[in-house]
């Protein structure tokens, strides 16, 4: 839990699940401490879960800047290799990826010269350790994201390095795609579609 728009809507929706929801519930907060500002955002994830009664734990992680791939790169595999100690037995790890992340990964890889197995961009649900990892909103966008968090009054952080366009992701997110949609309207959601495919393909 990050307190991104993204991944607020993910833990209210599953806060207003509730007693439906087959396995109790916890969210966690990794800190990556690659910004003056995170200690912050521990605290307003903290006061998020307090004010809903759900338990809420913060992992410290320790970023190496000396990788290759980039802080990108580095930090999701830090926070993976963080999620892979937590699972117990079956458990299973939620994430806020959605339309739009599964069309900027699916570019990214194909810069990369991916094959197949890149070509199908997120999993819905994957192995990791001794649980799982699943994505339940790949086919949300983000705006619909927001729009529920906003008819619920729920306030989100901002990550100010989301702007930087130096990154390869932003670059997709902030430059690329929005061109992409103005001569293709609709086209994450074939970019998606795409990916799927691919999958289905990896799969067989």
């Amino acid at each position: 839990f990050s307190g991104g728009a993204d991944s607020a809507a993910l833990l209210q929706a599953l806060y207003e699940l509730g007693d439906k929801l087959p396995a109790p519930l916890e969210a966690v907060h990794f800190d990556h401490g690659l910004q003056a500002g995170s200690a912050g955002w521990a605290g307003h994830c903290e006061a998020f879960c307090r004010d809903r009664g759900l338990p809420f734990r913060v992992v410290q992680l320790e970023i190496p800047t000396d990788q290759p791939g980039g802080p990108e790169d580095t930090a999701r595999n830090a926070r993976y290799r963080a999620v892979e100690a937590l699972l117990g037995d079956g458990e299973l790890y939620l994430t806020a990826h959605h339309a739009e992340d599964q069309a900027e990964t699916l570019l990214l890889n194909l810069m990369r010269g991916s094959g197949i197995e890149g070509l199908a961009g997120i999993p819905v649900l994957r192995e990791l350790g001794r649980g799982w990892v699943a994505r339940p909103l790949l086919d949300v966008h983000r705006e619909d994201l927001v729009r529920f968090l906003r008819q619920r009054q729920v306030e989100w952080l901002n990550d100010p390095s989301n702007q930087d366009s130096r990154f390869d992701r932003n670059f997709l997110r902030n430059e690329v795609i929005p061109l992409l949609e103005q001569r293709w309207p609709g086209v994450v959601e074939r970019l998606a579609r795409s990916a799927a495919l691919a999958g289905d393909a990896a799969s067989m």
